[in-house]
């Protein structure tokens, strides 16, 4: 018995497979997620290894984040009485070879304005910007001497409280991808709770040693006083 043409159609529509395009997408969708959580992974081994020392934990989140939102610079800046102190940087060792970052960012810079905004900065062009045109020291370094064009800023806060920044760098006019900019505030995230859960224990144990030395203390003062054994009798 011969099949009518719909019938033969809907028979051809069940046997094909998701046209190329689509399983490549998918593809590249699971490499990602892949990708992620391994840098999930490094991150959390570096909070295990080093659970009293932010450094390696900074340079963690840095390696992952730059090579994961291909960007070729990334750094990572807390909040400080005299402006944003540099404490982590990561990418391209040749762009840093060409300009010293300066280690600290007054309250005149281009992330000092953005921390104030309490919002992520997105500049697909620096040298589009006003501040590059006024000569601001930061931003003309950026762009003159490396080639970084295109800026991402994020500012990380606790409870509220601004702690700092987390930045990332293009050379030439790369604008970030809507994805991208998502996953890097991830990873801001991750640096804000870092900072936060060491402050806490840094506090726990600062607590536990004033408890400590006042149970001395007591301890001391509460024991029984004798007097000299060489005082002559009357």
């Amino acid at each position: 018995m011969k099949r009518s043409a719909r019938t033969r159609r809907l028979a051809g529509r069940r046997g094909t497979h998701p046209p190329a395009s689509s399983r490549s997408k998918l593809e590249e969708q699971v490499t990602e997620l892949v990708a992620q959580q391994a840098a999930i992974s490094e991150v959390l081994r570096a909070i295990a290894n080093s659970p009293n020392d932010l450094q390696p934990i900074f340079d963690a989140i840095l390696d992952s984040a730059t090579r994961l939102c291909r960007g070729d610079l990334g750094s990572l800046r807390l909040f400080e009485k005299d402006g944003f102190r540099l404490v982590a940087i990561r990418g391209n060792l040749d762009l840093l070879k060409r300009w010293k970052i300066p280690e600290l960012a007054d309250y005149s810079s281009y992330v000092s304005s953005v921390a104030a905004s309490r919002r992520p900065s997105h500049v697909p062009d620096l040298a589009e910007l006003e501040t590059y045109h006024r000569g601001e020291p930061h931003i003309r370094g950026m762009v003159d001497l490396i080639g970084v064009r295109t800026m991402l800023v994020v500012p990380m806060f606790k409870d509220d409280e601004l702690i700092g920044t987390i930045n990332l760098g293009r050379t030439g006019v790369r604008p970030y991808t809507d994805n991208q900019i998502a996953l890097f505030t991830d990873f801001a995230a991750q640096a804000s709770i870092v900072l936060e859960s060491t402050r806490r224990e840094r506090q726990y144990r600062e607590v536990q040693n004033e408890l400590a030395h006042a149970n001395r203390v007591a301890i001391l003062d509460s024991s029984p006083r004798r007097l000299p054994t060489n005082l002559s009798s009357h």
